[in-house]
């Protein structure tokens, strides 16, 4: 006898198939995937090496004639294999030189990297130059193209009394004041295409072009701004805070002025800055001490504490060293990037007030206790010797910079 399944039983036969059928397909798509994901994975990462600089191309942008600049330049490897090898080689004028090089005779496996660090000395006009690295057994090459342009230098600086920002030659001939109008213009800082500066009773910090056309204020709010300072992607600046202790503050912000933010608190009448590739420098005037810290304000700390009890003001820092007037004292100061060795290299100054440096000299502001007519600008070596007046007849002059024109 034929013996019928009940609906149920077939309901259940069914579901149990559709099941097995759907798990079926579903481990079918996932070794798909994988096998998707495996043959992706082996177009991305190819056998053989490849060999790449970044940044690429590099451009050092605007450098004051005799000056240096520096970039470190990444060579990786995202191939399979080992590339063999390198040999660096850097093709132009003598205006490019390569500083350091990790690269060459390196043999750099799947993932890894090194690096070569480039220098741009300017001469007058637009250099350009080709750093090749070439691994000879692999026949893998990598290219990154240099540009570099010099430009003239010059001094600017900010007058209090007159509230200006004057420029002159690197000599001090020609002084001119390039923005009037200002109130109480402390700080100057410059970089290749702007001026800045702060200005401490409206608590602002403003930019303008080199030649001090289209002034605008950019950060407004400030208690009492004082130094100023600006590497490639930020400006830096002191707020000097209220009567009150330890209301000093460091403060970043992009180069527009955008996203200003606290960085460092707790300061005691915080004025000149400084920056370079790793730190930041400020003078803390209340507490006789130039101050270090980190990019980001992190680990704040001082690294030089003022001979005599004396009021820093400004701060200026190149490859080397650190440099500082001292008002009460009348003096230069310097030390080591660390704040070791601190000695005064210039003695006999009357108010000294701001100070920069280049390759080659110092310069610095005698406000002359703002005696109209009686400010001075100075040079002198960068060991502090053959210090000279080079422009006079100035009303309180503050912060100075140096940089194109």
């Amino acid at each position: 006898m034929l013996k019928l399944s009940s609906p149920l039983s077939r309901r259940r036969s069914v579901a149990t198939v559709s099941r097995r059928a759907a798990a079926a397909l579903a481990g079918c798509v996932l070794a798909m995937a994988v096998m998707v994901s495996a043959a992706g994975a082996a177009a991305a990462k190819p056998k053989h090496p490849v060999l790449a600089f970044t940044p690429s191309p590099y451009d050092f942008g605007l450098v004051t004639t005799g000056q240096s600049a520096l970039q470190t330049l990444t060579l990786a490897n995202s191939g399979g294999s080992a590339s063999g090898a390198i040999t660096v080689t850097l093709s132009g004028p003598a205006a490019f030189t390569v500083v350091a090089d990790t690269c060459a005779g390196t043999s750099l496996g799947p993932g890894k990297s090194c690096s070569v660090m480039v220098q741009f000395t300017a001469g007058v006009g637009t250099s350009t130059a080709t750093l090749r690295a070439t691994a000879k057994k692999s026949g893998t090459t990598a290219v990154v193209a240099l540009t570099g342009t010099g430009v003239s230098a010059h001094l600017y600086w900010a007058t209090t009394v007159d509230g200006s920002i004057d420029e002159a030659n690197l000599d001090g001939s020609s002084p001119q004041a390039i923005i009037a109008g200002q109130d109480s213009p402390f700080g100057v800082a410059v970089d290749s295409s702007h001026l800045y500066w702060a200005d401490t009773i409206p608590g602002t910090i403003t930019q303008a072009n080199l030649d001090g056309s289209n002034p605008q204020e950019i950060v407004t709010g400030q208690v009492g701004a004082c130094g100023v300072a600006v590497d490639t992607s930020h400006l830096y600046w002191s707020d000097a805070g209220s009567a009150i202790a330890a209301t000093g503050t460091i403060w970043e912000a992009n180069l527009d002025g955008s996203n200003p933010q606290v960085i460092v608190t707790g300061q005691n009448f915080p004025c000149g800055v400084a920056v370079d590739g790793s730190h930041l420098y400020w003078a803390d005037v209340e507490g006789a001490a130039i101050m270090q810290a980190n990019l980001d304000g992190s680990n704040p700390h001082v690294i030089v504490v003022v001979a005599n009890k004396g009021t820093p003001s400004g701060v200026a820092v190149d490859s080397s060293h650190l440099y500082w007037t001292d008002v009460l004292n009348g003096t230069i100061g310097e030390a080591n990037l660390d704040g070791s060795n601190p000695q005064a290299i210039v003695t006999l100054q009357d108010d000294p007030t701001g100070v920069a440096v280049d390759s080659s000299h110092l310069y610095w502001s005698d406000a002359a206790g703002d005696i109209p007519g009686n400010g001075t600008i100075w040079e002198a070596n960068l060991d502090g010797s053959n210090p000279q007046v080079i422009t006079t007849g100035q009303n309180g002059p503050r912060g100075v910079a140096v940089g194109p024109q």
